[in-house]
């Protein structure tokens, strides 16, 4: 369990092991921000906005997560280590909709806000002051709008899904079967979970074009999967004929991007994402501020020609 919590900003480097970082206490507050798992570039840009919020507003911030994604058991006992420690607020990206509730509960219980980033917890007992991300739904609907439009409304086409139970992995999906079933020149094909995962992206892809051999794009719900399907293709020898998208514009997408191989990304801003769930537990903590059900933060549709010098130095990204 990755646990630690510092009183200085140091490196973008201390992301990857894990290592939270902070400005000075000029307001004595404490927040926890949890996410999923650190070891996806997805989680370490939102956990870089979080903590440069908490530099900007000179708190104690604890950035801490389970071992990795899919580790529900691992992410309730990190939320009741933050919570013995009595936080002014807590940000919490929870594994699925259902099995953080009790320890949001929990957290009610003691009076420490909540907001979620990210993902949802589902409607219920459990009292969240406010959500923080994309449109998932939306989102991935303009995805597949792009995907259509490439295909000139006709095709077979193949959707690599996350954890399934997972909001986010939900509303993607949603998103791509609300615009698939409105066109009658569109099959949808396969629809596999490969639970966020490279590796088994790539199996799964490989099981696609197997069975599928006439599929023309693959849809991944995040970077990860895609980057799996785009192995699977080019191991086929079908990079001209197979597309492939996926979703969160991390650093090795992008140089997929790049090279020609992966073919659109989506930009979800996760940094924004982080940093607006701190600011908003922020305002809520020293003003009592009246926080809307839902922050939305923007996204855009990559491609390669998007992957600019300038995006990337904006983001602190160098590619080979």
């Amino acid at each position: 369990m990755l646990r630690n919590t510092l009183t200085k900003l140091t490196a973008v480097a201390a992301l990857a092991t894990g290592v939270a970082t902070t400005g000075a206490y000029a307001q004595d507050i404490s927040m926890a921000f949890i996410v999923k798992d650190m070891n996806n570039p997805y989680y370490a840009r939102m956990g870089d906005g979080a903590l440069r919020a908490a530099e900007e507003l000179g708190i104690n911030l604890s950035y801490v997560s389970a071992e990795y994604n899919g580790d529900i058991e691992g992410q309730i006992a990190v939320v009741e280590s933050e919570l013995v420690k009595g936080h002014d607020a807590i940000v919490l990206v929870p594994m699925n909709g259902t099995a953080l509730i009790p320890k949001v509960m929990e957290a009610n219980a003691l009076g420490i806000p909540v907001i979620t980033a990210d993902t949802k917890v589902d409607d219920g007992p459990a009292q969240v002051e406010t959500f923080v991300g994309l449109d998932e739904r939306t989102s991935f609907a303009g995805m597949a709008e792009w995907v259509v439009e490439q295909l000139g409304g006709e095709g077979q086409v193949a959707i690599l899904e996350g954890f399934r139970g997972s909001s986010t992995a939900e509303l993607r999906l949603n998103g791509m079967m609300d615009v698939f079933n409105s066109y009658e020149g569109i099959e949808v094909v396969a629809s596999i979970s490969a639970d966020w995962d490279q590796e088994k992206g790539l199996k799964a892809a490989e099981d696609i074009l197997q069975a599928h051999p006439e599929v023309d794009a693959i849809l991944g719900s995040n970077d990860l999967m895609a980057l799996g399907a785009v192995q699977a293709v080019k191991g086929a020898g079908l990079s001209d004929q197979v597309i492939v998208v996926g979703d969160d514009a991390i650093p090795s997408a992008l140089a997929s991007l790049r090279a020609g191989d992966l073919d659109a990304t989506i930009d979800g801003n996760t940094d924004r994402v982080g940093y607006e769930a701190v600011m908003a537990a922020y305002r809520l903590v020293t003003e009592g501020a009246e926080l809307d059900d839902w922050i939305v933060v923007e996204s855009s549709i990559m491609t390669a020609e998007d992957v600019t010098d300038e995006y990337l130095a904006s983001r602190g990204i160098e590619l080979d």
